[in-house]
């Protein structure tokens, strides 16, 4: 009988709704007052309650709950069916809702066509600006805002992402969170970041849930416990891999005292004076190569390694390290300061792992080491907690990584830096083709050109 008296409700609403009338008694009265007071519940973070008393509102057909509901169920990662019932076709609320949902058709190359659907009544002004959202998705050049001092946070994040500071962009954003202000009464939260390709990112759901959790526009309440940080210190994380199995070999050179904007004049490909626009590690461009030749151009992610620092990094380098033929790029990357370059390339039961670190200072390699199988091949006076003969040991499984895991975590004592995992793997960061990292042929040698053509979809 519940059930039934639900349905009737429901369906009622929609008859209502195409003939334009309103459907109102006492049980539709009660909904309504309920999801109102869900409402404040949510912006005054306590967000949990203010999903069920809306879950109720929806099994009755009450179509503002749908709207306000899918906002708090987007934030906490549940994507499916998320529409933002009315909200896409009202002017007010379009500018937040529908790059939502244009970002999940052009990830599903729909080129936002099912946006139609939920443009039923819109405005040519919302259909317009609903077609210009799409050009935006698919070209990556969207970008979320807001008013207020919140606003001005989402634009501080937005600098501290581009160069790979994800953690310090959360927390820019949630300390701005309370200052922030909704576009209606239908508004509980900036749901739009999720849409913005450097910040939404950010927007993992444990994060979703703190930022459910705090209160905003005007509400009081206990601040939540923050979310956990993402990114651990240092280096030593690389030697562990990654869930998706994605940085099983890396390459990288760390520079002191340059910001990530000077690296192309000092180490670009073709004398390469900007940097390209953010991307993923896992976009067809950063592994796209249609040439190979002797010349080992790598295409690298840039950012700011910690204090101080610069990096350019390439996951899994489509060259295999030979120390007879490698040109360690910090030389012109170190003209007036420091440089350090690191190239690994792990055992993986067909080829043996290799392990090199070598530091340059004012373009003259200073030390370094490299480790291949058994043997180990040193330049210069190696500091005493870098030796490799200390760190890597024949008698540790190769397939473990041991050796190199000690080796970063003590290069990153040794001189204080770190890598971003997050904004490397889920990220977007700023590219550079850099400079060869081998030298040419010399007198009798011999190398071959290979073209490689990938189709496209």
């Amino acid at each position: 009988m519940e059930a039934m008296y639900k349905e009737f409700h429901s369906l009622w609403v929609d008859r209502s709704e195409r003939a334009g009338m309103a459907f109102v008694n006492a049980t539709t009265r009660a909904l309504d007052a309920s999801v109102e007071a869900a409402r404040l519940d949510a912006l005054g973070g306590r967000y949990e309650r203010a999903s069920a008393a809306m879950a109720e509102a929806i099994a009755y057909g009450r179509p503002r709950a749908t709207g306000l509901r899918d906002q708090i169920r987007l934030l906490l990662g549940e994507t499916y069916m998320v529409y933002f019932h009315g909200l896409t076709a009202d002017a007010l609320y379009a500018p937040e809702a529908l790059p939502v949902l244009a970002a999940e058709d052009v990830r599903h190359h729909r080129d936002g066509g099912s946006l139609t659907h939920h443009l039923r009544g819109a405005s040519e002004a919302v259909r317009e600006a609903a077609d210009e959202i799409v050009r935006q998705m698919t070209e990556g050049t969207f970008r979320y805002t807001a008013a207020g001092p919140f606003g001005r946070a989402v634009e501080e994040a937005r600098e501290q992402v581009r160069w790979g500071d994800m953690d310090a962009a959360w927390h820019t954003l949630r300390a701005a969170l309370p200052e922030w202000r909704p576009l209606g009464p239908d508004h509980l939260a900036p749901v739009g970041l999720c849409a913005d390709p450097l910040l939404g990112p950010l927007i993992t759901p444990e994060r979703g849930r703190e930022l459910l959790a705090t209160s905003r526009a005007g509400q009081q309440s206990d601040a939540p416990a923050p979310a956990a940080d993402l990114d651990p210190p240092g280096l030593a994380w690389l030697a562990e891999g990654d869930s998706g199995n994605f940085l099983v070999s890396e390459r990288f050179l760390l520079v002191e005292g340059v910001e990530p904007v000077e690296l192309p004049s000092r180490i670009g490909a073709d004398e390469a004076t900007v940097l390209d626009e953010p991307m993923t590690l896992r976009d067809p461009r950063m592994t796209d190569q249609d040439v190979s030749t002797w010349a080992d151009e790598a295409l690298t992610a840039v950012g700011r390694a910690g204090p101080g620092w610069s990096f350019a990094f390439e996951p899994r380098p489509g060259a295999s390290f030979d120390e007879r033929r490698f040109v360690s790029p910090g030389i012109a990357a170190s003209r007036g300061t420091r440089a350090v370059t690191v190239w690994s390339e792990p055992f993986d039961g067909h080829r043996p792992g290799v392990f090199h670190l070598s530091v340059t200072e004012n373009g003259e390699e200073r030390y370094g080491f490299t480790v291949q199988e058994d043997a180990v091949s040193r330049h210069g006076p190696v500091p005493g907690a870098l030796d490799p003969d200390h760190l890597f040991s024949p008698d540790e499984p190769h397939d473990e990584r041991l050796g190199e895991h000690r080796a970063l975590q003590a290069l990153a004592a040794e001189i204080g830096i770190r890598l971003p995992r997050f904004a490397l793997i889920r990220g977007r960061l700023h590219t550079l083709r850099t400079l060869s990292w081998s030298r040419p042929p010399g007198p009798g040698e011999t190398y071959v050109t290979l073209r490689v053509l990938r189709q496209r979809p």
